[in-house]
């Protein structure tokens, strides 16, 4: 068993502090899983319904999404200064939520909301250039490679293929790329939750005693993206390490999954390393929260041999993800972190998931200046989004809130291999139509290659 106790502790102190009612309260990490309720511990099945012989008679219960005709139904499974503000603190004055928990100097306080209210109707017919693929309700297809949309978003987007914004700047050699995975998604999970090993890339922040820091991602050493070198760098939003005293020992903690202990069906223990190192972005701010970005240098090499450790890679250039659907919506990407229950607000000690459309940059800083003059009349006049942030979400019950801070956003490539294009740093609210706001990596590129 690995030890454990101190994070458990203080996970479950976070299940009885009280949630804030003013300005930034936060339920959890909220995903939608738009095709079905994930795992009910059944046998995975799936037919390729564009074929009328693989289709199966009589089935029920069954969950039907469109993906490119050039991929196959079953290829993934089993293989993702103030910033120009100049007006008063927004932190200390409560009008952004810095995805802390405020409630608690310590303590896991990640939320990752997963409660969408309403679910698309599944339908078995898809556009031109898409096939369609059915899977029993058990088979969970947030996991894949590749995201399954319905036929409604298949239809939406039939005018407008997802084309990336360059070519990526990958360096072979080592054991493994960056942005790769391999592992099973796992039947028997509840609505939202990720399997081991899905998320290879995110990382814990823990003191000496286990107490919970912040979430953080395993980075190449710089923008080459080139593994063969191995890597003793990891990102982490700036403001998470504010409560960090001096004196204390700070650890990164790879391949987790299951927080309450080494169980099944995790394959790998974790494995800590030592901070030796902590350099903030010397612009970041603690009242507006731009330029949010930490880099971490351990103590040595992490071990990328597992299955379940990889680095996330490093973006190819600033408009790599920009690609806009004819519906307006953006590319769709994943944030997963620890999270409370919606319903009971009891912590999770499984790591959830939840995707999140990329959201264009002028609009979201409209929809932020609107949220902030409804809360205090005048104040969104005088905001303006800064160059070194990104938005994504803007949808009903799914967000990353209170306490993800430093969870890495990652998108997939062409290729297939995954990119973190972002990190959480604050947001207006949770989970309504009001997206959140993230670090943006491609932002930092210079900064991050000199240190």
């Amino acid at each position: 068993m690995k030890t454990s106790c101190g994070v458990a502790l203080t996970l479950l102190a976070v299940v009885a502090a009280q949630e804030k009612s003013n300005i930034g309260s936060r339920l959890g990490l909220l995903n939608n899983n738009p095709l079905g309720t994930g795992g009910s511990g059944q046998s995975q099945n799936f037919v390729d319904a564009s074929n009328p012989s693989n289709q199966a008679s009589g089935r029920v219960n069954q969950q039907c999404c469109c993906i490119p005709t050039t991929q196959s139904c079953n290829q993934d499974i089993g293989g993702g200064g103030d910033g120009g503000f100049g007006g008063p603190d927004l932190v200390g004055g409560g009008f952004i939520d810095p995805r802390i928990n405020r409630t608690l100097l310590q303590g896991i306080g990640t939320r990752i909301v997963n409660n969408p209210s309403n679910r698309p109707v599944s339908q078995t017919s898809c556009p031109t250039n898409f096939r369609t693929c059915c899977y029993d309700d058990n088979v969970d297809v947030t996991g894949f490679q590749r995201t399954c949309v319905t036929p409604q978003q298949a239809n939406q987007q039939a005018q407008g293929i997802w084309q990336q914004g360059c070519a990526e700047r990958i360096t072979t050699g080592g054991i493994k790329q960056c942005g790769t995975r391999s592992y099973r998604p796992v039947s028997g999970l509840e609505f939202g939750q990720s399997s081991p090993g899905e998320f290879p890339w995110t990382c814990l922040l823990l003191n000496q005693n286990n107490d919970f820091i912040g979430t953080c991602v395993i980075v190449p050493q710089d923008f080459s993206n080139n593994a063969g070198r191995g890597t003793r760098k990891v990102l982490t939003a700036a403001h998470k390490l504010d409560k960090l005293g001096q004196s204390d020992l700070l650890k990164v903690r790879v391949g987790e999954w299951d927080a309450s202990g080494f169980n099944a069906p995790e394959q790998q223990e974790h494995r800590e390393y030592t901070v030796v190192k902590i350099t903030k972005h010397p612009q970041f701010s603690s009242k507006r929260l731009n330029n949010n970005i930490a880099l971490l240098t351990v103590n040595q090499d992490i071990d990328l041999s597992q299955s379940n450790v990889n680095t996330a890679c490093l973006p190819s250039c600033e408009n790599q993800f920009d690609f806009r659907f004819n519906n307006g919506t953006g590319t769709r990407c994943w944030v997963a972190g620890w999270g409370k229950d919606q319903e009971n607000g009891q912590f999770q000690f499984i790591q959830r998931k939840v995707d999140l459309p990329l959201f264009e940059f002028n609009r979201c800083s409209q929809a932020l200046k609107t949220a902030m003059n409804k809360r205090t009349p005048g104040l969104g006049d005088r905001f303006n989004l800064h160059n070194s942030e990104i938005c994504a979400g803007g949808e009903l019950g799914k967000d990353a809130c209170t306490g993800d801070g430093g969870s890495p956003l990652v998108c997939q490539a062409q290729s297939g291999r995954w990119t973190v294009v972002g990190l959480v740093t604050w947001g207006v609210g949770c989970a309504s139509d009001v997206p959140g706001v993230y670090a943006k990596v491609s932002y930092f590129r210079d900064w991050i290659n000199q240190n």
